[in-house]
């Protein structure tokens, strides 16, 4: 069971950051990084580099707008907007180079390339395990280990029988880890409320783990609880809200006025509060701070907070969340039963807020999420 950082935009001072090293691995972002960043990046880890899983994530799926760094890494071409992807001799010569970059930047796997279709169907799924193995072979007298790359539409776990016709094409090779994708179209900060999307998507978990394959649950937030309740193996996150949520064409992280918003995570409630909301909550006796004893940077947010100094703790904000993020892998990697205790409690906890008549400032923030986890929790992971 492990906890994976997802870089992104200047996210490299996180790895070392000795409270956080509970994370295991990162998962490195070629439009955010060129190769020789990566590499000078690795080697200033000294010591930590040894203990960490360093997975290369090609990005074949970012949009024509946002490709940053993307052109300076030998593995990607422009012609992939244009390729047929049945193709596969292209997909090998891509494949060849894809496993030559990373020998040369010191990744120990890869994730295999993968596209959004137009259509998520079984021919797509099909051909996502069909380039995966092409890698395989191309890196089979390699040190590197390969992962399947499974972008999956949220809506279409949702349809009858959808997530038993998935598992079945992805657990079809020997390859035995998958890098999971969950993708829609939901705004920052928004949570995913669909009931039977999400029963299908833990569902899919559920079914992978059991036949095998080691699920890497990419771009999560807060849905953490879904997935480890799943059975997720492994589950990777950073610190801006576009890393904790995959939606395609909004890359974007949360700002008003030109500034980075903090936000504080709210281990009960299981949501981000705005510092307007924490103190309103702190005022009411709704911010337990004994609690918050236990992750260091809430204390620090909470010590800024008494001030009233008006002093900035975005970056507390972003560690406090990867803090709560490693902890709560790993109370529910060893009992899953504690996701549900979490969302239970944070549903008590917003019944509070209700009846207390406090009405936060944040008018997305309304808990309403909490209660279709519980029942998608209780539907996707039933026997059958």
């Amino acid at each position: 069971m492990a906890v994976y950082h997802q870089m992104g935009h200047d996210s490299w001072n996180l790895v070392d950051e000795k409270p956080l090293h509970g994370y295991t691995g990162i998962i490195l972002s070629p439009v955010n990084d060129s190769p020789e960043d990566v590499v000078t990046r690795l080697n200033k880890l000294g010591k930590r580099r040894k203990n960490l899983d360093v997975i290369l994530d090609p990005q074949f799926y970012k949009p024509r707008s946002d490709r940053g760094q993307l052109a300076h890494w030998s593995h990607f071409s422009e012609e992939v907007d244009t390729i047929d992807l049945t193709n596969m001799a292209w997909w090998k010569k891509q494949c060849k180079t894809l496993v030559k970059t990373a020998e040369e930047i010191g990744a120990n796997s890869i994730c295999s390339p993968a596209m959004i279709p137009r259509v998520f169907d079984t021919e797509y799924y099909k051909w996502t395990v069909d380039c995966a193995e092409q890698l395989q072979k191309e890196a089979a007298t390699k040190e590197v280990k390969i992962l399947i790359t499974a972008v999956i539409h949220l809506t279409e776990m949702a349809k009858n029988g959808m997530p038993q016709k998935v598992a079945s094409i992805l657990t079809s090779t020997s390859i035995s880890r998958l890098y999971l994708v969950f993708f829609d179209d939901i705004g920052p900060r928004q949570q995913r409320t669909d009931l039977m999307a999400l029963a299908g998507a833990i569902q899919l978990i559920r079914m992978l783990e059991e036949a095998g394959t080691r699920v890497l649950v990419a771009f999560c937030g807060l849905d953490l609880l879904l997935w480890k309740a799943a059975g997720a193996s492994d589950v990777a996150t950073g610190k801006f809200f576009n890393l904790r949520c995959f939606v395609p064409g909004r890359w974007e992280d949360a700002a008003e006025g030109g500034r980075v918003v903090p936000y504080w995570t709210d281990d009960i409630l299981i949501t981000w509060l705005r510092e307007d909301d924490v103190r309103l909550l702190d005022n009411n006796g709704l911010i337990d701070r004994e609690r918050a004893e236990s992750n260091p940077y809430s204390r620090k947010i909470l010590d800024i907070l008494d001030a009233g100094k008006g002093e900035a703790w975005v970056g507390h904000g972003w560690r406090q969340y990867l803090h709560w993020f490693m902890t709560t892998e790993e109370a529910i990697a060893n009992n899953r039963a504690i996701a549900r205790q979490i969302l239970l409690a944070a549903d008590t906890r917003w019944g509070e807020v209700t009846n207390s008549e406090i009405y936060l400032f944040d008018r997305q923030n309304t808990g309403d999420w909490i209660r279709p986890w519980l029942n998608a929790i209780h539907s996707g992971t039933k026997a059958g």
